[in-house]
């Protein structure tokens, strides 16, 4: 039998895991776009992409916010 407090670890795991692929699938977006961000010079597309490595969920919202709208010089 599963009493309250099961009910409620088993909630919280789900909603963790949900979290895990979210996370994971804005960095996986984020790095596809930045691949494909012909706009911006090899060296930018490859600080991007080091940006979103290195600090996973920081990076990819900086570029979501900042990165991808920036025009080629």
């Amino acid at each position: 039998m599963i009493d309250g407090a099961s009910m409620v670890h088993f909630a919280a795991l789900g909603l963790g895991g949900l979290a895990v692929l979210g996370s994971i699938a804005v960095v996986v977006v984020a790095l596809v776009q930045i691949t494909r961000a012909f706009h911006l010079r090899e060296a930018a597309r490859a600080s991007w992409a080091l940006a979103v490595i290195c600090a996973p969920v920081f990076g990819a919202v900086a570029w979501f916010a900042v990165g991808n709208r920036i025009d080629a010089d």
